[in-house]
């Protein structure tokens, strides 16, 4: 499978899918939200009039007009599809039900026309279980209406509405009598009941409308370990009633957004600060509290090393986000995650899986280990524990000592006589050096861990963090140049002067400079004044910021994450002069916002937030939702609203 772009997302952190602009059904990712990815293809189909005599047509086909959207303040995602050639619309409102291993489709099949309308709705299944495409096995039960795909331990039960027709066949060549789709062309299904190797199936519904009229369908899609396990968890969902289902899922989103922190800005930017914070959970494991950076679209690494992991830094953006939001859990979660998954060195590795095991990485050797990652997180769950209520601050302490302690230590280790860590990879994952960023996420963790060590009487190991958070920090003051800090050293020694976006960390998240104090104001405008000379992109009458001098991924794209991480610097200058400089303080508000109205509108067309947006119009965006974007806008949406108030 090549590169997919979806263009929205449902789940409830057991079950995580993707979906195309058309109904398409790109991934299906069970039984955790990074593996395995169980679809290869999953395509809606419409015949138009009698079998053999009519015309056949994907969803994805020019002659419809299409519109998608989220139920507000829900995951439910709807899907509006109107026919150009005759008066005929079709909806599809995808969700995955709480607490279940399911996803949901209710198909609305309307004749909005003045003629009775004959045809049938079919759907197209090409699914590798456990991602292989060899040695599955495809039957359909007629007792109940359903169709079972099963590999090993993973198995699927497909039905709901019973079909009118259906075919299980062989997809080693889709176009040949064998397959299921080949069957599918001439809107009838000939009843095949199995098969098994590289297998696919179909499911038709024979429609006739009157003009008015309109159906719904029902397909379930049930996921479980074994073959008896599937089909009994698909008859209980469906027992009780997909309407049930769809408003339990409503009903959850909206009472668990109602926990939020409640923010005052305009109409837009409510509405994005919402869809941010209910794009997060779907990119958090419920059962191991990690979170992917966003749903895997290039498994086979084409054009880039994979999305579908967990990074400790993007996990950790993403979890603090959320609980600067008003949700305490999800950090406390990875809080646990980080110390199960921490190397004996008491280092953390580049990405893991959701469960803990080591991802494909190549930033793992002694010159190149990307040492930014071990401080985030050591600052992710050192900031836990000093948040934690007086009463239980104490036990966790001493829960997460070892953790702390052994972290905190591999940092000094890693930190020279002159402040600056030893060469590793920088946060991009390209290059090989000394770098400002990880130097400053480096004295954020120790500092950080120096507060843990204090609340467990360590005052000497405090003091000794301390020091040498303080000794990084001095090393990146001294390393500013023309009002702006440079990249960092490169791995002869010599100055990287390269101007990256990067070094806007020093303010968020790792205030290493704070716009409270005039002297650290003046380097912090000076320094994002020279990122956005050197790096500001124009793009649809907007303007975004790059990653950094020189970058050639995908032939050149603007920062998502770059430019919303500019944007929460704009605020923090712009706070640091209200009651001072009105002036100045408006001028950076409205930097602020004009980045965010670029990142919204370069959004996808559901208001997922990428990590990139393309120059080119065949990739309009990058890896959406993106768990660290979205923790960004979820940061920029409360700065603003503490400016404001």
């Amino acid at each position: 499978m090549g590169i997919y772009l979806p263009t929205a997302a449902v789940g409830n952190g057991q079950v995580l899918a993707t979906l195309g602009g058309a109904g398409e059904i790109m991934t299906f990712f069970y039984p955790h939200i990074d593996f395995a990815q169980n679809v290869h293809e999953c395509l809606p189909a419409l015949y138009l009039g009698e079998p053999g005599h009519g015309e056949f047509m994907w969803t994805f086909s020019p002659q419809f007009q299409r519109r998608q959207r989220y139920l507000s303040q829900t995951n439910v995602l709807i899907t509006e599809l109107d026919l150009a050639t005759r008066p005929l619309k079709l909806t599809f409102r995808d969700f995955c039900p709480p607490q279940t291993d399911a996803l949901v489709r209710i198909v609305t099949v309307k004749n909005t026309g003045d003629d009775l309308f004959r045809g049938a709705f079919l759907h197209y299944f090409d699914l590798n279980l456990g991602e292989a495409a060899l040695k599955q096995a495809v039957r359909y039960v007629p007792e109940e209406g359903y169709v079972i795909q099963y590999f090993r331990d993973i198995v699927l039960a497909v039905g709901g509405t019973r079909p009118g027709m259906w075919r299980c066949g062989k997809s080693i060549d889709q176009q040949l009598p064998s397959s299921a789709k080949s069957d599918m062309y001439d809107g009838h299904l000939n009843g095949q009941p199995e098969d098994i190797g590289q297998v696919d199936f179909a499911l038709g519904y024979h429609l006739e409308l009157a003009p008015g009229e309109e159906t719904e369908i029902e397909i379930l899609i049930s996921a479980a370990e074994s073959s008896q396990r599937s089909a009994q968890r698909f008859l209980e969902l469906r027992t009780q009633g997909v309407p049930r289902l769809l408003e339990s899922a409503i009903t959850q989103d909206r009472n668990w957004l109602a926990q939020r922190r409640p923010v005052s800005v305009e109409p837009r930017l409510q509405e994005a600060y919402q869809r941010a914070l209910l794009a997060l959970p779907l990119l958090c494991d419920a059962r191991e509290h990690s979170f992917v950076a966003a749903p895997e679209f290039d498994p086979h690494y084409l054009r880039c090393g994979g999305y579908g992991y967990c990074w400790p830094r993007d996990a950790a953006a993403a979890a603090l986000a959320l609980d600067h939001a008003g949700f305490s859990s999800y950090l406390a979660g990875l809080s646990g995650w980080l110390a199960k998954v921490q190397f004996p060195s008491g280092l953390w590795g580049q990405r893991y899986w959701a469960e803990g095991q080591l991802a494909p990485s190549w930033s793992l050797r002694e010159d190149f280990h990307q040492i930014d990652q071990s401080a985030s997180a050591l600052h992710a769950l050192a900031t836990y524990l000093c948040s934690l209520p007086e009463d239980v601050r104490g036990p966790a302490c001493a829960e997460y000592w070892d953790t702390v302690e052994r972290a905190a230590e591999a940092l000094v280790e890693n930190i020279g006589d002159d402040g600056w860590h030893q060469p590793a990879c920088d946060l991009w994952e390209t290059y090989c050096g000394t770098f400002v960023y990880s130097n400053a996420a480096i004295y954020a963790a120790l500092r950080a861990a120096a507060r843990c060590a204090r609340l467990a009487a360590q005052d000497k190991l405090a003091g000794r963090w301390e020091q040498v958070a303080d000794s990084t920090r001095q090393a990146v003051l001294s390393s500013c140049r023309d009002g702006y800090f440079p990249r960092g050293r490169l791995e002869s020694g010599w100055e990287d002067p390269v101007v990256d976006s990067s070094t806007l960390g020093l303010v968020e998240p790792f205030a290493l400079l704070s716009p409270l104090y005039p002297d650290q104001r003046q380097m912090i405008e000076s320094n994002l004044a020279t990122i956005q000379v050197r790096l500001t992109s124009h793009l649809d009458g907007g303007v975004g910021i790059r990653r950094y001098e020189g970058d050639g991924y995908l032939g050149g794209v603007i920062g998502g994450v770059n430019t919303l991480w500019a944007a929460w610097v704009c605020l923090r200058v712009a706070e640091s002069y209200r009651g001072k400089n009105e002036e100045r303080a408006a001028h950076y508000r409205q930097q602020a916002l004009d980045y965010l109205d670029f990142c919204l509108d370069h959004a996808t067309p559901t208001g997922l937030l990428p990590e990139l947006i393309g120059t080119d119009p065949n990739i309009p965006y990058w890896a959406a939702p993106h768990s660290w974007a979205s923790g960004l806008l979820v940061e920029c949406i409360l700065a603003l609203d503490e400016l404001e108030r």
